[in-house]
């Protein structure tokens, strides 16, 4: 069967086109797989599921347990006291700025009243 030229440069292009936009995403795919297959075997390690692991890791008891709940306790208490005082110098500041605007709100109510 006979086509005409331009029509067969069309057709080649679009195949061009077509075999690119598959080996592209077949790329993705194969990327993707390597990622989920890495993401998966790091998991496995951060959950200590694998053969080097000499001992399974325990969670802290007793004394530990507490030095980490007062650690943890002492973190809060400072990030808190950190927030509280940054309020406290923000409030101060606002009230500078309060006072700052009534003199200038008496001031030109003042100027006012002269001029009327």
């Amino acid at each position: 069967m006979f086509v005409a030229r331009t029509r067969f440069d069309r057709i080649a292009r679009l195949l061009d086109g077509e075999t690119r936009r598959r080996q592209d995403a077949e790329d993705k795919v194969a990327r993707q797989t390597v990622t989920i297959e890495r993401l998966q075997a790091q998991v496995a390690h951060e959950q200590d599921e694998h053969p080097t692991t000499p001992v399974s890791v325990q969670p802290a008891v007793g004394d530990a347990r507490l030095v980490q709940l007062l650690d943890l306790a002492e973190r809060a208490r400072r990030h808190l006291d950190q927030q509280c005082l940054d309020l406290h110098w923000t409030t101060v500041v606002q009230e500078r700025e309060i006072l700052q605007l009534r003199e200038q709100l008496a001031e030109l109510q003042a100027a006012q009243g002269v001029a009327s």
